[in-house]
């Protein structure tokens, strides 16, 4: 990630902060912060906690900072990935935060429509860019045996990339089908897919380490 790069993510965190002061007086007394697999509010909070929520940004990209600092395994962070990894995840927080907002002031705009499309694209370039992370102890698909093996972890982290995918295609027209159940199906198929995605590690580990 080049400076100018790391310069626009500083002042996009930075901007979004600014416009959650701003508006915070138009909120009202509570906010939602939780939404169910049929994209409604179903949990609310205080709206001072749009402090904590509307800093979450800048915290995340200074924690970024400091990560490949303090992993013993530094070496293995390629500049390119873990930027662009760590800008998605930067611009997706900002991007909740503000729908959150938006929901907060009772805004006309399809939830169902914009919200899924936004997860997908998150998880179409995360997918893109999982298989090309080294082995570390921050980032990635992180268990007891991808840890212990590099094959392994190259292994997992390219099925990982496949499954980020294919959920990211899958994610993107939930606001068009409008349909619960396939919202629901969605989300049981990434639940099902972390825990096929670990058990997919154990397997390997222990046909490598006999």
């Amino acid at each position: 990630m080049s400076k100018r790069t790391h310069i626009i993510l500083w002042i996009a965190t930075l901007l979004s902060y600014i416009g959650i002061l701003i508006v915070y007086r138009k909120l009202p007394q509570t906010v939602p912060i939780h939404w169910d697999s049929n994209w409604e509010a179903n949990g609310y909070a205080d709206k001072r906690f749009m402090f904590l929520i509307g800093a979450l940004p800048a915290i995340l990209n200074g924690f970024f900072y400091i990560l490949k600092d303090i992993d013993p395994r530094r070496k293995n962070y390629d500049p390119k990935t873990y930027g662009i990894i760590r800008a998605s995840i930067v611009v997706l927080t900002i991007f909740f935060t503000w729908v959150t907002v938006v929901a907060a002031l009772k805004v006309d705009l399809d939830f169902k429509l914009f919200v899924p499309a936004g997860l997908g694209i998150a998880f179409l370039v995360i997918g893109n860019y999982l298989p090309k992370v080294k082995n570390n102890f921050f980032m990635g698909i992180k268990n007891p045996w991808t840890l212990s093996d590099d094959s392994v972890w190259r292994k997992t982290h390219k099925a990982g990339g496949y499954f980020f995918i294919a959920l990211g295609i899958l994610m993107l027209p939930i606001g068009v089908i409008k349909e619960r159940t396939y919202s629901q199906v969605v989300f049981g198929l990434l639940l099902a897919g972390v825990i096929a995605i670990n058990v997919y590690s154990y397997i390997l580990y222990k046909r490598d380490h006999k």
